[in-house]
């Protein structure tokens, strides 16, 4: 069955026809001081969400009262507030979320009564996005806003977040997220059922865990490491796992996959964000591993919620499939999710404060994801090395809610020094690619296509390659080589706000004499290599709201687009 809010982007097609950087690490690998501090009071989650109450009703079933959480930015270790974010600590940045269980073909209702100030009324203009998301949202009489919409036919799990406009008081401060998740049932066999830490202690004779009671981890500093004969962990409605995973292994290819699933939440908020680079369980991912490569292989994760992550929310992913998975890490450094080669994504939410869908794997398959992207990192980023190849990759269905970066303001091409990001990885399309590149050099081509920016992004494109700066993220780096690299990708039905400012596709220019790992440039020029992006059927919203064809002729203008270097840009227009 088509997916709805694609056939929405092809009837505006035919109707158109006619952050700051990185912490800096010290000498010991953790991060240097960064002046992030903890407001007061500190929270202990699970916590209620005193900004929203919502019911729910699937078909025609009773209204029941949902549980409303709540994540409230700079209140816990995880998540300290940054004076460089660009939020205000007296407005109380927030996200609340629900969890509401429906099916496949089935009306649902949600009903919203909020809770701060005063109610809704129409002049708030209360919708949802992404816009494109098939809802009918009311505002009723008394104050509050009603939101129905029907599932697919294939429905397998769907989310999206309330907007209203009120001047300062408004959705963009205090977030609501709806996730609807389809029916998830316990593993029947070979399974124990645990409510506390200590149900964790032996699990030897089972090869599930059935998590239904919510509870702090505290093995291993709240890490538990997931013995090699655990197979599948589920996380039933309403459980709240304080802690992390870890794996101590890779699966047999030959064997079983690994699968965590489930409507609850696996939270980090205990962690402490300024340990995330020092190793151990405050410096780790929330779902991480100790396997010889660093990788989680041969994975199935499908309805649980992430939350505020003190690092990256995962390892880089091989072999797996991802659904109905949900993300949210507040400050730089918090990323989403690493895609590692044959790996699938469908049916995502992700409020990240650094990269949210790094598509570094071959081939990588994103389908119907919906971004929030915090003060800092890309939406998707193409990737900080040489390493990924692109071949094969796709990403259908793309929807950025909401940017909230306040950099870069201008252009950045020349480098001086190494580890120089100016915030370059801040756009909707980031590449921190570096010279040896060879992506979508082999076919099939990587394509972007049915992508939907709610509002004028700082940047849309920073397309580029660079020299290596990954000793400001704590990666591993290459070792920087005055070598040539190609580039080649296909952007295609593309709906975008004008850029604030403006979008770089190229080859960072160094000056004569720039040195990195004992290598001098000999001249002043751009990095060696081509690169080639075809657009095809992008529309950007300019001046006085006019949806315009990004073509040749107004690339420059419109799209905000400058090049460096051996650069092709080519673009056409055609019906989907």
């Amino acid at each position: 069955m088509p997916n709805p809010r694609h056939a929405l982007l092809s009837v505006l097609l035919a109707a158109l026809f006619l952050f700051t950087l990185p912490d800096s690490l010290s000498a010991s690998g953790c991060p240097a001081n960064d002046g992030a501090t903890v407001l007061s009071p500190v929270l202990n989650y699970p916590l209620m969400s005193p900004n929203y109450a919502v019911q729910y009703r699937v078909g025609a079933g009773p209204w029941t009262q949902a549980t409303t959480y709540i994540s409230v930015y700079g209140a816990t270790l995880a998540s300290p507030y940054r004076g460089d974010s660009g939020y205000s600590q007296n407005e109380q940045t927030s996200l609340s979320f629900v969890n509401i269980p429906a099916q496949a073909g089935a009306l649902v209702q949600l009903r919203v009564t909020k809770l701060f100030g005063t109610p809704f009324t129409p002049a708030d203009h209360v919708t949802v996005r992404p816009t494109v998301f098939p809802a009918e949202v009311d505002t009723l009489p008394g104050g509050e806003v009603q939101i129905s919409t029907v599932t697919a036919a294939a429905f397998a799990g769907e989310q999206f977040i309330l907007w209203w406009e009120r001047g300062s008081d408004n959705a963009g401060i205090e977030g609501l997220a709806f996730f609807l998740n389809p029916p998830y049932a316990a593993p029947a066999s070979s399974v124990k059922v645990v409510r506390t830490d200590a149900d964790l202690d032996d699990v030897s004779a089972v090869t599930a865990l059935d998590i239904e009671g919510s509870f702090t981890i505290a093995h291993t500093q709240g890490e538990y490491e997931v013995p090699p004969n655990i197979l599948t962990i589920y996380i039933a409605q309403d459980v709240w796992v304080k802690g992390k995973l870890r794996f101590s292994a890779d699966t047999d290819p030959a064997g079983h996959t690994r699968t965590l699933y489930g409507p609850g939440v696996l939270d980090g908020s205990l962690f402490d964000y300024k340990q995330r680079a020092c190793g151990g369980a405050e410096g780790d991912y929330t779902l991480t591993t100790d396997a010889a490569n660093g990788v989680l292989n041969y994975f199935t994760i499908d309805g649980i919620m992430l939350t505020d992550t003190n690092h990256a929310a995962t390892k880089i992913l091989f072999h797996s499939t991802l659904n109905n998975m949900k993300t949210l890490g507040w400050n730089a450094e918090n990323a989403a999710l690493r895609l590692g080669n044959n790996t699938t994504a469908s049916n995502l939410f992700i409020r990240s404060g650094d990269d949210s869908l790094m598509i570094w794997g071959e081939p990588v398959a994103v389908t119907n994801a919906t971004v929030w992207q915090n003060y800092n990192g890309g939406v998707v980023n193409l990737g900080w090395s040489n390493t990924g190849t692109g071949q094969g990759t796709t990403l259908d269905g793309l929807h950025v809610v909401k940017t909230d970066w306040t950099q870069p303001t201008g252009l950045y091409w020349t480098s001086t020094a190494p580890d120089q990001l100016d915030n370059q990885n801040n756009a909707v399309f980031a590449s921190l690619m570096t010279p040896g590149t060879s992506y979508g050099g082999k076919p099939p081509t990587p394509v972007f296509r049915n992508i939907f920016v709610e509002d004028p992004p700082n940047v849309l494109f920073s397309l580029k390659i660079l020299p290596p700066i990954c000793a400001d993220t704590g990666l591993t780096c290459p070792m920087f080589q005055y070598t040539g690299s190609t580039v080649a990708l296909s952007i295609e039905n593309l709906f975008s706000p004008q850029s604030k400012a403006d979008n770089s596709i190229g080859f960072q220019i160094l000056q004569s004499g720039f040195t990195q790992d004992s290598i001098e440039v000999p001249t002043t020029a751009p990095l060696p290599g081509t690169m080639a992006v075809n657009f095809t059927n992008v529309f950007l919203q300019g001046r006085f709201g006019l949806w315009l064809p990004l073509t040749s002729f107004d690339a420059g203008s419109l799209g905000k687009i400058s090049t460096r270097g051996n650069v092709n840009l080519t673009y056409n227009l055609g019906l989907p």
